[in-house]
């Protein structure tokens, strides 16, 4: 019995290196695992962002399109009224509609005979921007 305590004791010490070293050897297989693992989520992430990236530089180019009525359906201008509110003018073919636009309500204000010239104030508003704007570009080059 003396002999056999000893005996196993050496046996478990012999043996306890034994396991360490295999321990290490799993660990960089491991490791390995748990790094191509967040490789895989981190490629998988960004594919989702990308996806989503693409999908509203789409919308923007390409969501002004007009299903409705074959084109002849455009909004010409709106104007805010308050907080929800707003005036809308809506061109349908040759009749201009002005429609009064609130949450879960829209009605229709007056039915214009003749169409407004909304072309020549755009651009002549686009044009005192320009030019306010240039004076201020030289304004701030001066001082």
């Amino acid at each position: 019995m003396r002999t056999l305590i000893p005996q196993l004791l050496t046996l478990t010490l012999a043996a306890m290196p034994r396991v360490t070293v295999a321990a290490n050897k799993m660990a960089p297989t491991v490791s390995g695992t748990v790094a191509e693992s967040l490789v895989q989520v981190l490629l998988g992430l960004l594919l989702v962002l990308l996806v989503i990236a693409a999908a509203a530089w789409l919308l923007r180019r390409f969501g002004h399109l007009q299903a409705g009525a074959g084109g002849a359906l455009r909004i010409v201008g709106g104007l805010s009224l308050g907080s929800r509110e707003r005036a809308v003018l809506v061109q349908v073919g040759e009749r201009q509609l002005l429609l009064g636009v609130a949450p879960g309500r829209v009605q229709m204000l007056y039915v214009l005979d003749k169409e407004l010239p909304v072309a020549p104030l755009a651009a002549a508003a686009g044009g005192r921007f320009a030019a306010r704007l240039a004076t201020a570009i030289k304004q701030a080059r001066r001082t």
